[in-house]
This record gives C-alpha cells, sequence and structure tokens, in this order.
C-alpha cells in the first residue's frame, strides 16, 4: 500500500505542476503581481519595495506574496516560477495527509481518504495559482495533524507542549497565507485549549517551576520585536492614514463664459488610476476639493469648439499657483478624442513631492514631516492595543496557572500565539474592514452561500443532473447523521477515546460554522463562498474517512459498509476527476483562459513597431501580466479610453467593427484590428 500511496502522490503533484507552468495567469494573480510583486515597471498600482506590507485591498495574501517575492527575485516572472509557494504548499499538503491518514485502521479507506483529498478538481486549481488558498490548505493540514496528536494524548493525560506549538504556528501561518482561515484558527486554538483543561484535569498536576528553570526557559523576544518592526511598515502603505496629508486644490479656466464651463469636466485620478468628477464651485470659474484624498493627476475635457476660448489654465495646489497658457506650455497634455478636448496633467503641476516612494507620485502633498508624524501616532495606538492585551493575557495567566486550571508552559504557548496572530493579522484585518475590503461573500445563509457554492464549485461546471447539489448535500448530511449515531453508541459503551479523531475534525468545522454565523450577526460580515472557504473540503474529507474508519471497527458489517462508501465515493470522484482535468483554464477565472494565446498573437504585430492594445477592465491585469514578459513593445490600456488604440480584445459580441485577427471559441473572445 506504501506504494500505491507513494504513486498517487507524485501523479498528483506532477499533475498540479504541469497546471502550474501550463495554465494561463489568472486576474488575481496578474493583479497581485503587478500591485505587490514586479515594483520595477511603473504603474497605476502603489509599487515599491515594502509594496507586500500594502493592505489597501484584499488581494495580499502576505505570506504567499512574499514568497512569490523571493521567487521572482530568483526565478524571474514565469507562471511556474510565481506559483511555487503554492506547489510547496501542496508538497506538505500531501505530506501531511497521508500522515493523517496514517491513523486510520483500514489501508483501504485510508488510501480511499488520500485519493478523495486530491480527486477535487476545484480543490487542485490552487496549489497551482500564485493566491494564498493553496498554501493555507498546506499549513492547515499540518495544524490538524498537530490538533489530532495533541488529542490523541488526552486519555493518558499529557500534552506534549511541541505538539501545541506546531498546531499552533501552522494555523498562525495559514492565517497569513489566507485571511479566511482566521476562523479556523479560532476553532483550533478553542480545541487545544479545551484539550489542554482535560489533560490537566486527568493528568498530573503542574509542575512547579523554579526560579533558575524559568529564567532558562526565556528566549529572545521575537514576537515585541516583530511588532515593533511590521506594524509601522503595514502602516506607512496605509494612503488613508490621515486626510492631513493631502492638501486642497483648485483649478480654473480663463477665458469661457458660463455656458462654456457648465459643460467642462475636471477629473481628479488617485492611486489606484480610478477617476472622478470634481464639482465646481457655483457662479465661479473654477473646480476645487477640500484636499482630504490622495491625486496623482488632473484631467480637463471640454469640447473643442470650447477649447479654443480657453486663454489661461490656473491650478492652486495647497500653497502653490500655477498659471499656464494651453498653447505654450508644456505643463499639460493635449490632445483630442474626438469632438473633446483633453488637457492632462504632467509631472511639473505638483506641490512638493515625497521622498517616500509610496506616495512620490501624489500632486498635492502636505509635507514628509507630517507623514512622519501621523506614522507615528498610528503605529503607536497600534502597539498600546496590542501591549494592552498582551497584559490581559498575563494577568489571566497567572490566574488559570496558581489555580491549576492549565500549566504554566501551555498558557504561555497559547497565549504567544494569540499575542503573534494579533500582531501580524490585526492591523491588515481593521485596514481592510475600513477600506470596506471583506466584500466577497454572500448574505443569504451559511448552508445557501458557503456550502452550497463549494459543492457547486466542486462539479467544476459540470451538470451530471439536475438535483447533483441537493443530493451531493443530502449525502453530506448523511454522514453526520451515522456520526452522531457512532459516537452515542461510543459514549454508552464508554468508549469515547475510539472517537476522538472525528470527534475532534467535527468539532473544527462545528466552531467554524457557528463563527461564521456569530460573525454575520453581530458585525453584519458576509459568508464565505467558493474559494474562501475552500478549508471546508479537506477538513469534510478527513472527517468522513475517520466516520468510515469508527464504521469498519464496529464489525463484520461495518467493514462492508464503511469499505463500500469508501470505493463508491472514489469511483464517483475519478469519473469526475476524469470529466474536468485540464491543463487549460482555472474555474474560478475561465474567462482568463485565452489572454495568454490573444499575446502571442498579438507579438508578430507588436516586431513591426510598438502597438496599443484596448481591453475590458476584466482582461486588463492578465494582458499588463504578460506584456511586461514579452520584449515587444505592446502597451495595454483599458477600454474605454480617449487613447488611440491598434487593437482590441473582447467579448464576441462586443464587436461592431474592425478587422477579426483571431478568435477563441473557448472564452467566446476575439481579437480585432481597429481602422483608423
Amino acid at each position: 500500500m506504501k506504494y500505491v500511496t507513494a504513486t498517487a502522490c507524485v501523479f498528483f503533484f506532477c499533475f498540479v505542476a504541469l497546471r502550474a507552468a501550463r495554465v494561463s495567469f489568472t486576474y488575481d494573480e496578474a493583479a497581485a503581481f503587478i500591485r505587490y510583486i514586479d515594483t520595477s515597471t511603473p504603474s497605476i498600482f502603489n509599487t515599491n519595495l515594502l509594496s507586500i506590507f500594502n493592505f489597501e485591498v484584499a488581494t495580499n495574501h502576505f505570506l504567499n506574496t512574499a514568497l512569490t517575492k523571493v521567487s521572482y527575485v530568483i526565478g524571474g516572472a514565469t507562471e511556474f516560477g510565481l506559483r511555487m509557494p503554492n506547489l510547496i504548499g501542496y508538497a506538505l499538503y500531501l505530506g501531511f495527509a497521508a500522515l493523517i491518514l496514517r491513523r486510520v485502521s483500514s489501508p483501504l479507506i485510508a488510501l480511499a481518504g488520500l485519493l478523495l483529498l486530491n480527486l477535487n478538481p476545484y480543490v487542485l486549481d490552487f496549489f497551482a495559482l500564485s493566491r494564498g488558498y493553496g498554501l493555507s490548505l498546506g499549513l492547515l493540514m499540518g495544524a490538524v495533524l498537530f490538533a489530532l496528536r495533541i488529542v490523541e494524548q488526552l486519555p493518558a493525560g499529557r500534552l506534549d507542549t511541541r505538539d501545541l506549538s506546531w498546531a499552533l504556528a501552522a494555523a498562525c501561518a495559514a492565517v497569513m497565507a489566507n485571511f479566511a482561515m482566521l476562523n479556523v484558527y479560532l476553532s483550533l486554538l478553542v480545541l487545544v485549549i479545551t484539550t489542554a483543561l482535560f489533560t490537566r484535569r486527568a493528568g498530573r498536576p503542574p509542575v512547579q517551576h523554579t526560579e533558575r528553570t524559568v529564567r532558562r526557559s526565556r528566549t529572545f523576544p521575537w514576537w515585541p520585536l516583530t511588532a515593533v518592526i511590521f506594524i509601522p511598515l503595514v502602516l506607512s502603505q496605509d494612503t488613508a492614514l490621515s486626510p492631513s496629508l493631502y492638501e486642497p486644490f483648485v483649478v480654473r479656466l480663463i477665458g469661457l463664459d458660463d455656458n462654456a464651463l457648465n459643460r467642462a469636466r475636471v477629473l481628479r485620478i488617485d492611486n489606484r488610476g480610478r477617476e472622478s468628477l470634481v464639482g465646481r464651485n457655483a457662479g465661479s470659474a473654477g473646480w476645487s476639493s477640500n484636499g482630504r484624498s490622495y491625486v496623482r493627476g488632473l484631467r480637463i475635457e471640454l469640447p473643442r469648439e470650447d477649447a479654443e476660448g480657453v486663454t489661461r489654465i490656473e491650478a492652486v495646489i495647497g500653497a502653490r499657483a500655477f498659471s499656464f497658457d494651453p498653447r505654450l506650455t508644456h505643463a499639460w497634455v493635449m490632445h483630442d478624442a474626438g469632438e473633446t478636448r483633453v488637457f492632462e496633467s504632467t509631472a511639473s503641476l505638483s506641490d512638493r513631492r515625497s521622498r517616500v516612494s509610496t506616495f512620490r507620485s501624489v500632486i498635492n502633498w502636505t509635507g514628509d514631516r507630517i507623514y512622519a508624524i501621523r506614522l507615528t501616532i498610528a503605529s503607536t495606538v497600534a502597539l498600546a492595543v496590542l501591549a494592552l492585551c498582551a497584559l490581559v493575557l498575563r494577568l489571566v495567566g497567572r490566574i488559570v496557572v496558581r489555580a491549576h486550571i492549565i500549566g504554566r508552559r501551555e498558557w504561555r504557548t497559547l497565549s504567544s500565539s494569540v499575542l503573534w496572530a494579533a500582531t501580524l493579522a490585526g492591523t491588515p484585518l481593521y485596514l481592510l474592514k475600513r477600506n470596506s475590503e471583506l466584500y466577497f461573500g454572500g448574505t443569504r445563509g451559511l448552508v445557501a452561500d458557503t456550502f452550497a457554492s463549494l459543492i457547486e464549485n466542486s462539479f467544476y461546471g459540470r451538470i451530471y443532473r439536475h438535483s447533483q447539489g441537493t443530493i451531493a448535500l443530502a449525502a453530506l448530511v448523511g454522514i453526520l447523521f451515522i456520526f452522531v449515531v457512532l459516537l452515542a453508541f461510543a459514549y454508552r459503551r464508554h468508549r469515547v477515546s475510539s472517537v476522538m479523531s472525528a470527534f475532534s475534525l467535527f468539532a473544527i468545522l462545528a466552531i467554524v460554522s457557528v463563527s461564521l454565523v456569530a460573525q454575520r450577526l453581530l458585525f453584519g460580515t458576509v459568508y464565505l463562498v467558493g474559494r474562501t472557504a475552500l478549508f471546508y473540503i479537506p477538513l469534510f474529507v478527513l472527517f468522513s474517512i475517520f466516520v468510515c474508519d469508527i464504521l469498519a471497527r464496529a464489525g463484520r458489517i461495518g467493514r462492508i459498509v464503511s469499505s463500500s462508501l469508501a470505493v463508491a465515493a472514489v469511483g464517483l470522484s475519478i469519473f469526475h476527476f476524469s470529466q474536468t482535468a485540464n491543463l487549460r483554464y482555472v474555474h474560478d477565472w475561465k474567462e482568463d483562459a485565452s489572454t495568454k494565446s490573444m499575446m502571442e498573437d498579438l507579438q508578430p504585430f507588436a516586431a513591426a513597431g510598438p502597438v496599443t492594445l484596448g481591453v475590458p477592465p476584466v482582461f486588463a491585469p492578465v494582458a499588463a501580466y504578460y506584456a511586461r514578459r514579452t520584449a515587444a513593445p505592446i502597451e495595454v490600456v483599458v477600454v474605454p479610453t480617449t487613447r488611440s488604440i491598434d487593437f482590441l480584445y473582447l467579448e464576441d459580441r462586443g464587436v461592431h467593427a474592425g478587422d477579426i485577427v483571431s478568435r477563441y471559441p473557448f472564452t467566446h473572445t476575439l481579437l480585432v484590428r481597429v481602422s483608423h
């Protein structure tokens, strides 16, 4: 059976590695690459050496981003190189899964468990992507392994603090790979604390450490040092650190009457390249902003016939005034888009520039001194909150240790883990919540959103029966019912220890589910859906396998029933895998499957000279990623745009004119050459 298991692991790993090398980059991967990884090319994003600490949007899966940055420096910008951290995560997933399944008494059921953990095409997708989901699953399996080892020590009244440390460290690392794992971390924390309490009650009294022993056990204060460095770095990338960082500005158009001024538009461009209208001051020739937001550029749009009457453009940014003749100056770049004349500001139109790379493009910057003060205040507040948490944990620890509720070493390990998690996840989550970036999810309910989305996505777009989702959900409920019956029998026979592995996994699933519902009721958060709830799949597979193992140990009939269930599940999964396995696309970003081919088709045209490619927003990050990778001069712009473009890549139904270069039937898209 060892050889069969090893062969299965090699097969699955090679398949995932092939996907990592061949499948086109996806929207979220490319957006994260442009924003956090490739800081060598100027872009609309906030790129700099400290970009991995930027949590302005939710695309930063920090641990994966940091490891991908290392991979990029070593191996370049290839798909395989950027996806290497998740391939490492998959190796962890396979290894820890094999170790967990060694606890299963039946080799057949253990092998079925390994296969079921790896035959779900939706799960395998994320081990071949440069996102944090796959890496977090690999670390989750490690946390589950050490948590089960802790639970196994419960009957003997022992608790190995090394297993406790590894379980919580792996869970904390999983959170840093994907913040959606925070609920799983909390459930594991509750599980190990409960186990520690029962262990102290069933085992020997806590060991009283002498002062010399305690002194020797002290280690270097890595946690405080990390907090003092990490939190200011995160806050230093926050463009909304304080409204006082940005000066107000005024733009005036001289030479136009009131009717012409009403037809003009002034737009500001923020750090993400987004445009927004600036309000005109009633009864004047000016447009003004209150100076509470980041501005990296200005644009003026007005009809061409009105533009001929503009004699001067005046701009006041903070304390600096600029007055330009649009016909003589280079402070504004002028071009026509149809019947509209567009003026775009250049680098010369700016107040003082920041020496901080994050804010260097801001044209209404108040000064680095104010920034340093605001950053110091914000960091001090965050560190003070963290210090207060540490103090509370220390006081609670003294109480529970003196009451012999829990041992000193166990409490030190638990409190240290909580502080590490709060240090690394607290400030980023606060910023994401403040920026309303934690919006991906559902509002209908745990079953309708979380469970239904996972079942639907696991079918990978295949429809075998119209009621297949209901059947799958009924099968899951059936497994839970079997477990409840087996738990009741074990309790009556005083053999609860024989079901502890399955009970622990059930407890993790239950605590996570309850916490999601509680968060929704208390804080109005959304329910996890699809990839953000991916951890449910391996956890429930492990739970089901341990339930089958309990059933197999119940007697001859139990062995037949459990083996039949396992073989049937594997058979159906193999059939489904054979229908869905591919080296072409990712289920969640199927529309990106042809973008790589499109860029390859465009390269021969770019070989003759620079070309400008227009794409809708949904295709922009992936197109920009491949444009950076090619030596051909291809510029990617988002349409609609006032820029002149040479080619368009868009959905088939969006084509009204132009010469079609290539069609891509799989994604229903095409590449069009624009006629000028």
